[in-house]
């Protein structure tokens, strides 16, 4: 029998769900706008030493947040829907016209043989096709549902609008309202900053620039679509134990083996200045970058991130790719605090008194 002090708890529980389904679509651009407020936190900061006004400071970061991503953004999908029917096209074309025409040594021979076999041709095709057809369809999306898309970004602005406006008061308030002790309060807290810095600046920004870099030197050393292989590179830096070589490992190697098959000399040099690029600057990158950008507090197990890109995929889409880590990330941090430190409490409690 339901009794009146259960009314306002099943009140609650409804509207939950309701606010769940109604929140549910926004998921996605809320968690980028929390993330982007996190980012800008600092230059907001800045700002503020100038600017008292709270209102107006978050403004000018949503403004300068609006100029810096809706242009830029527009252009690099266009580029990278282009890049990848390119890349497409270009393998179509090379594996019709044989992969070592030309070539009669006996190693060009036997590769391409293998390369002729049409089971193994016919899966190269299909692999690049999938590759490069899932980032045509994600970019046509993109360019058809500008309506949706723009408010998902009305969705983050506002979000990072109102976190950096009042996000310090809210973080204040949260503690006393779930019924967290000071001290706990504070260690999740701190815990949380260290893991949230590390995943966006310790892996995001981190591969971003890795991309960055990666793309650079394809165009450096005249590789075909270079904007659509930093993309791939961006990813994989994402991916702890695989990273940007690779891609641009075997990119070298296929110069190089052209030179070699070619008795180009131009090829060859090229493929040894993109290896050697690709080592030290992009590879070096991560080693230099990641270390100081994360911290040894912020340090992640590899599995969490493993595991956090593809749940995130498959959950979230693209996106999840950012989120996916995050989310498993902050979830792991609060489990071990409310749950296992609580366990060890409750032992210490128990035991003894030696006195």
């Amino acid at each position: 029998m339901l009794r009146k002090n259960h009314v306002p708890l099943l009140g609650l529980l409804v509207l939950a769900v309701i606010s769940f389904l109604v929140l549910q679509p926004f998921f996605i651009a809320i968690i980028l706008g929390s993330i982007t407020a996190y980012v800008m936190f600092p230059i907001y900061r800045w700002l503020r030493k100038y600017i008292k006004n709270k209102t107006a400071s978050s403004l000018i970061i949503c403004a300068i947040l609006v100029l810096l991503v809706v242009g830029p953004g527009i252009f690099l999908v266009k580029s990278l829907v282009f890049e990848s029917q390119l890349v497409q096209g270009l393998a179509k074309l090379r594996l019709a016209g044989g992969v070592l025409d030309g070539c009669t040594n006996n190693l060009c021979l036997t590769i391409q043989g293998y390369a002729d076999d049409p089971n193994i041709g016919y899966r190269i095709q299909e692999g690049i096709k999938a590759a490069t057809g899932w980032i045509v369809q994600k970019g046509s999306n993109f360019l058809w549902d500008i309506p949706q898309l723009l408010l998902s970004g009305l969705v983050v602005l506002f979000t990072c609008f109102y976190l950096l406006k009042d996000g310090k008061d809210l973080l204040r308030r949260v503690p006393g309202h779930v019924g967290l002790k000071k001290t706990q309060a504070r260690r999740i807290y701190y815990r949380l900053r260290e893991i949230t810095h590390g995943v966006v600046y310790g892996y995001i920004l981190v591969g971003v620039i890795q991309g960055a870099a990666g793309a650079i030197g394809f165009l450096l050393f005249g590789i075909s679509s270079p904007l659509f292989w930093g993309v791939i590179m961006m990813v994989f830096a994402l991916i702890p134990f695989l990273g940007t070589g690779i891609v641009w490992g075997p990119a070298a190697l296929i110069l190089i083996f052209d030179g070699v098959t070619t008795d180009s000399s131009t090829f060859l040099w090229k493929g040894v200045g993109l290896l050697v690029y690709g080592f030290f600057i992009v590879g070096g990158l991560d080693n230099l970058l990641r270390p100081k950008l994360m911290g040894e507090k912020a340090k992640i197990h590899p599995l969490i991130i493993i595991l956090g890109i593809f749940g995130g995929i498959i959950f979230f889409g693209p996106m999840g790719v950012v989120v996916g880590p995050l989310v498993l990330s902050l979830t792991w941090v609060l489990f071990k605090e409310l749950m296992l430190t609580k366990n060890k409490e409750e032992v210490i409690d128990k035991k003894p008194n030696s006195e």
